[in-house]
């Protein structure tokens, strides 16, 4: 599967981003939900999983570093804030991290702020919101289409509702009624995330098809010489999600539940990571001249 050697540094930013943002994003809610019931347990189940957003958007911001031609001038990607994607996400990642550390500091210190985790979920948003505005706004076909919001967004979800379970999932605190109920609909609100790009998948590669020589390239690329990996990616994704929805309706061993745990967490990562080596792969320029 063919993806330039430039492009690997971007595509481990992008996810690693995106499993950041969506983790946070979920802990916020996870906390907000259950504020009033189990305010307490919840933010004990969630703080290990709230310290590590930190160095995964770290690794993630070091990635992008790599894509620069000149990594210490990063600073100047600044100067087009008004005009430039580039620049708008490199101020929403920067400041989502750093709103981080103000969320951490404030947890450590037993005084975690629901408002500083709704705002660092805008800017979440926006971060991600601005690093698919920057595909969306190439000279590729395949990716000036909302499947590129839709793919980002939803990476984000799926992987923000499987951390968040996880971390649940293996902490050893109580689960109580009201948190099991949540972890739940995160559970199928991941599921719901993957059904919406499926449900949109051939109306985007309908319009690929008439959309140029680059779109029927890229559609071609999809639909024949990448068909059975988007299968795979697909599959994988789905079975990850649904190994651990399928882990509360049934009452299994410890021992066999951590074998649930850990399968679904490998079959989501391959599904994701497949998922956008096949973005990038199948991403075909309009030939100018």
């Amino acid at each position: 599967m063919h993806v330039l050697a430039e492009e690997w540094p971007l595509l481990f930013f992008t996810l690693l981003t995106q499993l950041a943002v969506g983790a946070y994003i979920f802990f916020v809610i996870i906390r907000s939900l259950t504020s009033k019931v189990d305010s307490k347990i919840s933010i004990n189940v969630t703080k290990r999983g709230m310290f590590l957003v930190g160095p995964v958007m770290l690794v993630a911001l070091i990635f992008s570093l790599f894509h620069l031609g000149d990594p210490f001038g990063a600073y100047r990607s600044l100067l087009n804030l008004g005009s430039s994607w580039l620049s708008r996400e490199i101020v929403f990642a920067g400041l989502f991290f750093a709103l981080w550390i103000v969320s951490y500091y404030l947890d450590r210190k037993g005084a975690w702020n629901q408002l500083v985790g709704w705002v660092n979920t805008i800017v979440g948003l926006a971060a991600i919101y601005s690093m698919a505005s920057i595909y969306a706004t190439s000279i590729k076909p395949a990716w000036t289409d909302i499947n590129t919001y839709l793919a980002f967004y939803g990476t984000t979800i799926i992987f923000g509702s499987v951390a968040s379970l996880l971390v649940i999932l293996f902490s050893k605190e109580e689960k109580t009624e009201s948190l099991t109920s949540v972890l739940k609909m995160i559970g199928l609100v991941g599921l719901g995330a993957i059904a919406v790009q499926l449900i949109y998948l051939p109306v985007y590669v309908a319009g690929l098809s008439v959309d140029g020589m680059a779109g029927m390239e890229s559609a071609s690329l999809i639909t024949d010489t990448y068909a059975m990996s988007t299968i795979i990616r697909w599959v994988l994704s789905i079975i990850g999600i649904a190994t651990l929805v399928f882990t509360f309706y049934r009452k299994t061993e410890p021992k066999a539940q951590f074998k649930f745990y850990y399968t679904a967490l490998l079959f989501v990562l391959a599904g994701e990571l497949l998922g956008r080596v096949i973005f990038y792969a199948t991403g075909v320029s309009i030939i100018v001249g």
